[in-house]
């Protein structure tokens, strides 16, 4: 999208979402994900998952299999 102006679903599809998970009380994370459409390079102490299309990318995000979020 453009400088300044919100995505738009169209045009600007979701290339990468990360997340980590910490145990309450913990201060260091468990477990670290990135899942990200196409192709990434290895990220230290974290996993990778890629996905050819966004529609997979958001299903196994998401735990859906009808697209609807």
């Amino acid at each position: 999208g453009a400088p300044g102006v919100f995505p738009e679903p169209q045009q600007d599809p979701v290339i990468a979402i990360a997340a980590v998970a910490l145990r309450q009380g913990s201060r260091e994370p468990f477990l670290r994900v990135v899942f990200t459409l196409l192709s990434c390079a290895p990220l230290r102490g974290a996993t990778v998952r890629s996905f050819q299309t966004e529609k997979e990318l958001l299903q196994v995000k998401f735990g859906g299999k009808n697209g609807d979020l």
